[in-house]
């Protein structure tokens, strides 16, 4: 089978003929073929052979060889064959003279059970002189800040440069070594190459820089990196319908929402997503099957799915917590709310406790747009049963909801607890964020006054904290863009996780490092 290569560089080294690194493993054996001996050796000079050949401690596989056995420099030609445990690489003319070559085999061979595989790199040189340059790499996720494993570390001669001159990838402790390097400027890009084609594509998570780094014997640094998935940069109109009568839309940086245009609708603006400058939604005051916008040159057409068959909430609540000062109920609803019927036992609640039922009266009740709105002020309970009887409410296709019972919880402050932070950073501008689960329940920002900063109302649990150097002041974390290489923003998280008891006041010193 024939494979001719047109590449460029050179990577990590692992045992005596080679580095190997894991890539993957299954859930039984785990360990990647090994190398037993190869011909030439790894680091060999004066290298004369007219091939080279592998020979592994177990019966061997290839994985696309044609895209995964690179020779660097691509200047020659050459084939490959797998005999049993041995692969040989034979070369089709002969090598160049005072030249470094690294053979990579980029998961190229995996074991015959479980499919494992790794990176090998075995380098050689044709000269009495062998390149010795090392460049040491650790990367992190930008987000939770762990070492990430499995990123490929590519070095370039240019920025536009499309596959790396030499690469390597990641290990379990997000470490790289790349060695046999040449003397000279290199820049650098890491991702996690998803398709495994060396090529950075901007939907992959990853990290470049436009500044060059001098490779030399003196240099002994160990950059430590942070990948992130960009956000995707638009350069049209992107639009979907959330439901038949809502609309949602996401414009280029560079437009004006004002200047959108809807062939003969007038939607109104619903509400903006928090998390993205250029998203908003829209309320469509009828059906429509097919809608075109409009932005300047750009044309967007959307299709709708069938009308509204059923009057439903968005997003299906079955319980709702209700805090101090809160006593008002927002329910959204898939269509614009066209009527209430304002008949006595529409809306009512059922106290838990003794079976009580209070109505709710027409001065308690509001509708806009797709939303109800309920007024609860002056209403005590622990549990309550919230009642909707059907037809209560029609959308402006005439069709209206079917009964609806939805258990509320009111909270009071003996329930709940307060957490005080102190913050100690030298950033000019940040937020902070308090998070259960993993995920980011409230966010408090911009400070300058002071760096005290108070969460009142929290039900007791385990929290965890983060602060974020929001540079832009946009109120939300920034991940790496590869168009204009700013961010990904910095982000902190507090290392342990803080038990918040009811009816007390917890006080944490949160320093950034």
């Amino acid at each position: 089978m024939l494979a001719y290569r047109y590449i460029i560089g050179i990577a990590i080294l692992l045992s005596a003929c080679a580095q190997v690194g894991s890539i993957s493993g299954g859930p039984k054996d785990v360990t990647p073929p090994r190398i037993v001996s190869c011909t030439p050796n790894d680091g060999q000079k004066m290298v004369s052979a007219k091939g080279i050949k592998i020979e592994f401690d177990e019966f061997v596989k290839l994985q696309k060889p044609n895209d995964n056995i690179i020779l660097l420099p691509a200047n020659i030609d050459y084939e490959y064959e797998l005999k049993g445990k041995t692969l040989e690489i034979n070369f089709q003319e002969p090598l160049k003279v005072n030249t470094t070559y690294s053979l990579y085999l980029n998961g190229a061979v995996q074991d015959i059970t479980e499919g494992n595989d790794s990176l090998i790199q075995v380098a050689f040189s044709t000269g009495n002189e062998i390149d010795d340059n090392e460049a040491y790499f650790m990367i992190f996720d930008a987000y939770t800040r762990k070492p990430k494993k499995n990123v490929l570390i590519g070095l370039y001669d240019s920025l536009v440069q499309e596959k790396p001159t030499y690469f390597s990838k990641t290990d379990d402790k997000g470490y790289a070594k790349l060695r046999a390097l040449r003397e000279g400027k290199f820049f650098y890009k890491v991702f996690v190459d998803e398709n495994k084609n060396r090529i950075k594509e901007n939907d992959e998570v990853q990290f470049a820089s436009p500044q060059a780094v001098l490779l030399d014997s003196a240099y002994s640094d160990t950059l430590k990196l942070f990948v992130s998935k960009p956000k995707f940069k638009l350069y049209s109109i992107d639009a979907s319908f959330i439901t038949p009568y809502i609309l949602e839309v996401a414009i280029p940086n560079d437009y004006s929402f004002q200047e959108l245009k809807f062939n003969g609708i007038q939607p109104i603006i619903l509400d903006s997503l928090p998390e993205e400058a250029n998203k908003l939604r829209y309320i469509l005051p009828k059906y429509v099957e097919n809608l075109e916008l409009e932005l300047d040159t750009l044309n967007k057409k959307v299709r709708n799915e069938k009308d509204t068959e059923e009057l439903t909430l968005i997003e299906n609540i079955k319980k709702l917590k209700l805090f101090p000062n809160d006593f008002l109920i927002n329910l959204e609803f898939n269509s614009p709310i066209a009527s209430l019927r304002g008949e006595k036992g529409d809306f009512s609640l059922m106290n838990v406790k003794d079976s009580t039922v209070i109505q709710l009266d027409s001065s308690q009740i509001r509708f806009k747009q797709n939303r109800i709105e309920l007024n609860l002020n002056n209403q005590t309970f622990k549990r309550a049963l919230l009642q909707i009887d059907s037809a209560a409410f029609c959308a402006q296709n005439n069709i209206c909801n079917h009964q609806m019972n939805m258990i509320l919880e009111q909270k009071v402050s003996e329930d709940l607890a307060v957490l005080n932070v102190k913050v100690d950073t030298d950033m000019d501008s940040w937020y902070i964020e308090l998070l259960k689960n993993d995920q980011a329940i409230l966010l408090k920002g911009l400070f300058s006054d002071s760096n005290s900063i108070l969460f009142q109302d929290l039900e007791p649990g385990s929290y965890t904290l983060s602060i974020v150097e929001d540079i832009n002041k946009n109120k939300r974390w920034d991940s790496f863009s590869p168009f204009d290489y700013s961010g990904p923003e910095q982000r902190f998280t507090l290392e342990k996780t803080i038990k918040v008891k009811a009816n007390w006041e917890h006080e944490v010193e949160f320093k950034v490092p």
